[in-house]
Formats: structure tokens, sequence, C-alpha cells
């Protein structure tokens, strides 16, 4: 435990700390000059031990009280507190005594920055920033509150000092890459950091930057290069072996992607995270069997993994093993039994198994918590439509609608209910709804309900919807 506490520490700064800690068990004083107690606090401070930290600054206050140096660190146990109006009022106090106090300047811009005012928090890194000291620190703080007054131009520009100054500051690679991001400027984004690389050919996250960048522009060889590069730097990156992973996916290379999740297993302590990553790829082609192996190694790892239940008990459905679908349905339940998606899941497997007694009851459990869960809607609706229920379907579709972003999906089933009902006008909203969609909506609806393709009005509107679409491009 020590050992691991003092590692990075000289071994000055741990008889310091050792010492101090004798003195508290045996619960008598001794003395230590300003600078050893300085020592002692930032010890604590930067290991993040809050009762200590508490403990140090208040025998530094009752050895020295008039002290600034330890009221300065005051500040600091309040800002690690939260505490951050109370640290503005000694901070406010510190700075009439030393106006010029670097420390006191930076520490104002934290707590305003705390304190939701980035304005004044910029001023006070200016301020700060004058006697030229920790510079890359400071320009990223100040670009981080441009970034909440959502002015990315400038904070891309302060990131960009700080990394002229730090280039190793990941924080600032990683912040420049967001701003890139937010604002779709992956040109910009992808000269800079290949810039970077080319001038610190060791920063893996400039490489992993870079491999961001070109996977935003779906340049996937690329990117594949870029995360290599990053990995070969750090082969602890785990975040590079996932986006290098998804890279093979999206490049149609699944043996690829699932070696390099292998690779990942080593270098994370979330190793079930990555089996069912893993496992997931194997479902997605179609081989059940393999899926749910690695399914299983994930739960093996973390055993409260309800998406793993999940997404077995899909496995079996799809093998018609349904005991063991619901079995695996039903843990997942357990551990989040509100649920809307694994409440359908679990209906949906009753309605499979033919099992509809259950499938009602629980359709009726999930229908409280579906809200905006419109795959839940559509599922119940598929259910009612089943069973020739179109009224029932439509009240399901419409409830899910207004907010609805599977217009298609939404539209192509009250299509299909309005047919059969006869309701022409609600029938023909429907049709333009999904014709309107997209360039594929027409289609959709007709190999979703085949019959509309003999119906000669909602044929005249898909056909008008086309040549409107035709005269456009002309």
């Amino acid at each position: 435990m020590e050992t691991d506490r003092f590692k990075n520490y000289q071994e000055d700064v741990k008889q310091l700390v050792l010492n101090f800690e004798a003195m508290q068990r045996r619960g008598d004083s001794r003395y230590f000059d300003v600078d050893q107690l300085e020592t002692i606090i930032d010890f604590y401070l930067e290991t993040s031990d809050e009762d200590m930290l508490e403990k140090s600054v208040r025998y530094g206050e009752k050895l020295f009280p008039t002290s600034n140096e330890i009221r300065l660190r005051r500040v600091h146990l309040l800002c690690f507190k939260e505490k951050f109006r109370e640290a503005y009022n000694l901070l406010k106090q510190l700075e009439k005594v030393e106006p010029d106090d670097t420390d006191v300047l930076y520490a104002l811009g934290v707590v305003y920055s705390a304190l939701e005012q980035p304005r004044k928090a910029i001023q006070y890194y200016h301020k700060a920033a004058a006697d030229g000291y920790e510079l890359g620190t400071i320009y990223s703080n100040i670009a981080d509150e441009y970034v909440k007054m959502d002015q990315r131009e400038e904070a891309r520009n302060y990131y960009r000092k700080a990394l002229k100054i730090k280039p190793e500051d990941e924080r600032s690679l990683y912040e420049l890459a967001n701003c890139y991001e937010d604002d779709g400027m992956s040109d910009k984004w992808i000269n800079f950091y290949t810039r970077f690389v080319n001038e610190h050919p060791y920063s893996s996250v400039g490489w992993f930057c870079l491999g961001e960048g070109y996977t935003y522009e779906h340049l996937y060889e690329k990117a594949v290069d870029a995360y290599q590069y990053a990995i070969a730097i750090n082969a602890d990156y785990y975040y590079a072996y996932m986006q290098l992973s998804a890279c093979y996916q999206a490049l149609g290379d699944n043996n690829n992607a699932v070696a390099t999740l292998h690779d990942a297993v080593a270098h994370t302590q979330d190793k079930a995270f990555v089996y069912f990553r893993i496992g997931e790829i194997f479902r997605f082609q179609d081989n059940p069997v393999t899926a749910n192996a690695y399914y299983q190694k994930a739960l093996k790892e973390d055993p409260y993994y309800s998406e793993a239940w999940h997404t077995m008990s899909i496995c079996y459905s799809s093998m018609r093993e349904h005991s063991a679908a619901i079995e695996a349905a039903k843990k997942a339940l357990k551990i989040d039994p509100e649920s809307p998606k694994y409440l359908t899941t679990l209906a949906m497997i009753y309605v499979d198994s033919g099992d509809y007694p259950n499938a009602n009851r629980m359709f009726e459990c999930a229908i409280p918590y579906f809200a905006d869960f419109e795959q839940g809607w559509m599922a119940l609706a598929d259910y009612n439509i089943m069973f020739y229920k179109y009224e029932e379907a439509i009240d399901c579709l419409t409830s899910g609608l207004p907010e609805c972003e599977l217009v298609v999906e939404f539209n192509k089933r009250l299509a299909l209910c309005y047919f059969a009902l006869g309701k022409r006008n609600l029938l023909f909203n429907a049709v333009r709804a999904c014709v309107y969609e997209n360039e594929s909506g027409a289609k959709e609806l007709l190999d979703y309900c085949p019959d509309l393709g003999n119906d000669i009005e909602v044929m005249n509107i898909i056909e008008s919807h086309r040549q409107e679409n035709q005269s456009k491009k002309q």
C-alpha cells in the first residue's frame, strides 16, 4: 500500500508524510516549517486523500495562522470539497494582500470557472499568465472556458497555443479534436494532427486523434494505420484497440476486428466489455453460437452485465431455444427491471414461443416505460397486427409517433392498418409520410405491404413524388 502511495515521490517527501502521520496517530505535536507543511499538504492534495488533507491544512493553520501559502492550500481543500463560494471569499482576501501572486490569480481563475463565470475565469488566467509560468496549462484552461461559451474558434486557437508549449498535454490534444469534430472541420482536423505527428512522431495520443479524424471522414484504411502507430507507441492504449477494431469492422474485416479485441483484453480492466464487443461482431455475422460463447465470457467477468444477458437471450431466441432465451432475458430484467428494451425483448420471445398470455402480461408491464422507446411501440403494434387488431396497432403507433425518428417504420405500419380498415385519407397521409421521408421510403412501404402496389391511388402518390424528384434533379 505504502509503495503504491509513494511510487512517484522522492524519499524525503515520503519521510515527511510518514512523520506527520505518526504524529497524528500518537495525538501529539511536533514542529514542521512552512515549506515542509506545504510539501505534506500538496502530497495529500495530489493523492486525493481528503481526510489527511483536511488534517494537514488544519495543522498548518495552527502553526502558521498568517501564512498566505497555507491559506492558499485551504483554498485548494475547499475546491477539493467543491465549496467554491467559500474558496472565492478566501481568495479575494488573499488577492488584497498579494494582488500579483500568480498562484492566487490562477486559483481565482479555477474558482470562477467552477462558478460558471467563464469570462472572469479567462480574465484571471490571463493575469496569472503574465509571468510566463505554466503557460501550457493556463492556455488549455482558457480554451476550456471558450468551449463553455461556444466560441470554438477561440478555443481551438488556445488549445493549439497550449500544445505548442506543452505538446505532451493529452487533454488538449483530445479537446482540440473534439472542437474540430463539433464544427465538422475534418480537413483542418486531419491537417493539424498530420503536422503534429510529423513533429512529434512518438505521441500516441496525436496518432489516435489523427485516426479519429480519418474515421470521421470514413477513411478507414488510413485510420487503421494511425491507430496501429498509437498502439505501437503505447501498447496499453485501450481506446486505440477499440477504435482499430471498429475500423476493421467498417472495412468488412471481421477477423482482424476480433483479433484486435483479443489483443485489447490484456490492456484493460473492463474485460467484460471487450468480450461483449467480440460477441456483438459474431451476432451480426449471424453466428449466435459463437456470440453466446463470448457473452458467457463477459458474464464470467461481470455477472451483472445486463446487456450481455439481454443479447444472449436474443441469440437463444434466434436459435429457437426459447427456454434458455427466457431465462437469460429474465436475468437481464432482474438487474434492470424497468428497461423497456429488456421488457419488450422478453415479450417478443414469448410471442415467438407461442406463449401469448405471458406475452400479453409482459407488454402490459412494459407500456408504462415506453415513453419515447420507439422499438417498443413498434413491437406492440406488430403483435397486434399479427392478430389483425388494427385499431389497437394504430393506437400504439400514434402514441409513439410524435417524437418518432423512425418515420418510415411507423408510417408503413400505419399504412397497412389504414388500408386494411379502408381509411383512405389516413392511408394517403401515411403513404406520403413514407415517400417524402427518404428515397427508399416507397420501396420499403411496398416491400412491407405488397398489396398497396395494386392500389391505383396509392401508386399515383408514389409516382407523382418520383416525377417531382426527377424534375428537381434536372
